[in-house]
């Protein structure tokens, strides 16, 4: 029984990492094109002047991660991470 729920867990941290790497792609200076490339079209985008986010919910199969956001400022990204990390207000 102890085996299994180990090997559950241990299950479950794979999937949840596969699912945050993707972000590991993305670098400051990068444009929308290759942000798409490298982590694929976002679920939602929001634009305000110069200034555009992606917003990405990342899943592994069934497994659901987190929230992640890029911001694009100038074209540029600028910012990214998890929704909440940096208390933004986004």
């Amino acid at each position: 029984m102890k085996g299994m729920r180990l090997a559950v867990l241990l299950l479950a941290a794979l999937l949840l990492f596969g699912c945050a790497s993707k972000m590991n792609e993305v670098r400051l200076g990068m444009t929308r094109e290759q942000v798409v490339e490298a982590i694929g079209a976002p679920n939602s985008t929001s634009e305000m002047g110069n200034t555009a986010y992606l917003n990405y919910q990342l899943y592994s199969d069934w497994v659901f991660t987190n929230r992640y956001f890029v911001r694009l400022t100038d074209g540029r990204v600028d910012a990214f991470g998890r929704v909440g990390a940096f208390n933004l207000g986004y």
